[in-house]
């Protein structure tokens, strides 16, 4: 920029030297004039005359000269990046769907030199082209990414809730929406990744990421203890009842046989015969024995106690937002981001937005990475739209009402994403796309809010 303007001046320093010396050569003319050398007396007032507008006719050429200059010598404004895709013509739509076929990839090349390999099956967006980069939005597949550096180079990756900022390196990134899997392998050069649980990190050659969002399936609950069965206390020695000593037996006579030895038998189980006062033999009786103790229910303290739930789920599930944002750390939050459902999550970003939460745009985001066909999804860009909108951001507020529009052309916030897309074309000063705003806003509500804005866009 220095340099051109040393141009520029040098250029205008040239043309007023000119032009003074043409002032000069003709003041010496018309001196001689006036003095009448070589001129006839009749014709010196003609010539007097039309030597007034000399100085004007040169001062004249001077500024022609120096506008000329201006123009040649004044920086051009960049247009912002196209690209073509498949080797089809250049385009500048935004947010317009990139899928690949399943049986081969998808090159989309962009007029900066850089270029993006789709794989099979995998699908992607042009969320925004500027004159210093583009985002570009993978929302399934693989693609292989090569950025051209220069000065100032801008461009990002958004793989569902995953940013990759680039400066000019080549690498592969891939996202699965259903198993919520990203991975980022870099090539060459260098890049800044950043998501869920993980803090904006640099990545260099051969570094790789890897990262598993989806909730690992529950665990089966493990099968209640049986309680045990208390077994009788033994009976202390001397609370039992005497047994009796064995009667003596008389010796066998001589010369005959010993009696047969018998195995021998317990004691307890058949005891010895007892005779009464009489001297009768009488049979033994079984020893008492103690009736087992009845199986004890189960007690409450002998059951295992469920795990208490933490605290953000407690508070998801009461919908008590605010106090989730506030009291739950980050990780928490995150936490329940990726296990509410699309309707909590739009609630929860609404709560974000009337603490003054800078997180609200994020929890959108994520409505529209784990939802994305969902009324929750287009509700989120109509949200993200008009937070743009009012942060004076009009031509992202645009890109978001025309994302609702396409997804919803019949919702319930339709209208106003019509009238929102109106204003923020109008504020941004594209008239051409506010007057294509306003027709069609007009033949679809000709007595809306927006209507007078329209009218006065097509005068």
């Amino acid at each position: 920029m220095s340099r051109r303007l040393e141009k520029l001046g040098a250029e205008v320093a040239r043309v007023q030297d000119e032009a003074l010396a043409d002032d000069r050569r003709r003041s010496a003319v018309r001196r001689r004039l006036l003095s009448g050398d070589g001129v006839g007396a009749g014709k010196a007032p003609s010539r007097e005359r039309s030597s007034r507008w000399v100085p004007v006719l040169a001062w004249a050429g001077a500024m022609a000269a120096i506008v000329f200059a201006i123009v040649a010598l004044w920086p051009r404004v960049a247009e912002p990046i196209a690209y073509r895709v498949d080797g089809e013509s250049d385009s500048g739509l935004v947010d317009h769907p990139i899928a690949a076929p399943d049986d081969r990839p998808t090159s989309i090349g962009f007029t900066d030199g850089s270029a993006v390999q789709l794989g099979p099956s995998a699908r992607a967006r042009v969320r925004q082209l500027r004159t210093d980069g583009v985002t570009l939005a993978l929302e399934r597949g693989e693609a292989t990414v090569s950025v051209r550096h220069r000065k100032d180079t801008r461009w990002s990756v958004e793989a569902g809730p995953f940013l990759v900022r680039i400066t000019g390196t080549r690498f592969r990134v891939a996202w699965q929406p259903e198993r919520e899997s990203f991975d980022l392998q870099v090539f060459e050069g260098e890049v800044r990744a950043s998501g869920p649980d993980m803090p904006e990190r640099i990545l260099r050659d051969g570094d790789e990421v890897h990262r598993m969002l989806a909730p690992e399936p529950a665990p089966e609950p493990a099968p209640e203890p049986i309680p045990a069965i208390e077994k009788p206390e033994p009976v202390p020695e001397s609370s039992r009842p005497p047994r009796p000593e064995p009667p003596a037996h008389a010796a066998p006579p001589e010369g005959s046989s010993p009696p047969r030895a018998t195995p021998e038998k317990s004691t307890e189980s058949e005891p010895p015969l007892e005779t009464n006062p009489q001297g009768e033999r009488e049979q033994p009786q079984p020893p008492p024995t103690e009736a087992p103790a009845a199986e004890a229910p189960p007690t409450e303290a002998s059951a295992p106690e469920p795990p208490p739930e933490p605290a953000w789920k407690t508070l998801l599930d009461q919908r008590d937002y605010a106090a989730l944002l506030t009291t739950a750390g980050p990780d928490q939050v995150e936490q329940a981001l990726w296990h509410a459902g699309p309707n909590q999550l739009i609630d929860l970003g609404a709560a974000a937005r009337e603490l003054g939460d800078a997180r609200a745009g994020y929890i959108y985001g994520v409505v529209r990475s784990r939802f994305p066909t969902t009324d929750a999804a287009a509700d989120a860009a109509f949200l993200l739209g008009r937070m743009e909108f009012h942060s004076g951001a009009y031509r992202g507020s645009a890109t978001w009402f025309e994302t609702y529009l396409r997804e919803r052309p019949d919702g319930r916030f339709a209208r106003e994403a019509a009238g929102r897309l109106l204003e923020a074309y109008h504020q941004s000063g594209d008239e051409e796309r506010a007057r294509e705003a306003a027709r069609q806003y007009l033949g679809r509500y000709p007595n809306g809010p927006h209507a007078t804005l329209a009218r006065s866009v097509l005068e």
